[in-house]
């Protein structure tokens, strides 16, 4: 997650034109040797979608396939498959030989339907900030994802800091910091960008509950190595959204993740899962 503000992040995956279908994307501060996995899955739909007139997606399938350095930009390459699919691969070296990088999309209007009821929760305001989390944490732990200063305010329904093993799941409650409750005005590619950026920044911590979070962080190996998303309907990144997540099961070294993203009148936003490595 990057410092700074809303407009920091839209920066970010605002991707280049540099020739043809290929497009390069930059990197903002975040004190990272590598790349964040959510700036994969931002800019690589940003590349998808520069060329369909203001479209949005439907869906995204992504795999991680090597680690980025923050030291080279990233180029995308963006090929229409179909009307409405586009397969997306990042590269850093100039022969585009080395992929780091895949995700395919498919175009579409949300459209929205029956979907399992939003958890019962405290709203935002009766919930843990990030800060007050941090602060409270009574051991040295390797914390320093989560004291950056985000473009997000960050509401957790449960004090995760509190205890090392838990339940493999959380709520947590985001907004846009900077929009302090007005609506976000941008386009909804961009938003879904934005959202499929943030969605990255702590499902997998679920996986790790049950096996001591802290404890994993400090002695495991931990990577993320495929994401997905399918978005239900818009988007308003000024207003909060509740993101429920669990881990259905972690065994033999691999985790799968799954969050849920609401609107506080219920409506389902969009799904997410990944699996990640761990080891």
């Amino acid at each position: 997650m990057i410092h700074g503000g809303l407009s920091d992040l839209f920066e970010l995956l605002r991707v280049q034109r540099e020739r043809g279908d290929t497009h390069i994307g930059g990197h903002v501060g975040g004190g990272r040797s590598r790349v964040y996995g959510g700036q994969f899955l931002g800019q690589g739909l940003m590349a998808a979608l520069n060329d369909t007139d203001g479209a949005a997606a439907r869906s995204l399938q992504s795999l991680y396939l090597r680690p980025g350095s923050t030291d080279v930009p990233l180029r995308y390459t963006a090929t229409s498959m179909a009307d409405d699919f586009i397969a997306v691969s990042a590269f850093q070296d100039e022969q585009a030989q080395r992929c780091l990088f895949t995700m395919d999309v498919r175009l579409g209007e949300p459209a929205c339907a029956p979907a399992i009821p939003m958890p019962e929760v405290p709203p935002p305001q009766a919930c843990v900030s990030r800060e007050e989390g941090i602060g409270n944490l009574e051991r040295n732990t390797d914390s320093t994802w989560a004291v950056l200063d985000s473009p997000f305010d960050y509401r957790f329904v449960e004090n995760i800091w509190a205890e090392d093993f838990r339940a493999p799941t959380h709520h947590v409650w985001f907004r846009a910091r900077d929009l302090d409750g007005e609506p976000c005005s941008e386009p909804q590619s961009l938003q879904q960008a934005a959202l499929a950026y943030f969605s990255d920044d702590n499902i997998m911590d679920n996986a790790l509950f049950p096996h001591g979070w802290h404890n994993c962080w400090s002695n495991l190996q931990t990577a993320s190595l495929d994401h997905s998303m399918w978005f239900h309907a818009d988007i308003d990144l000024g207003s909060w959204l509740l993101f429920a997540q669990d881990s259905p099961v972690a065994a033999h070294g691999r985790g799968m993740t799954r969050g849920l993203f609401y609107r506080p009148d219920g409506v389902l936003v969009a799904t997410a899962y990944q699996e990640i490595l761990m080891r």
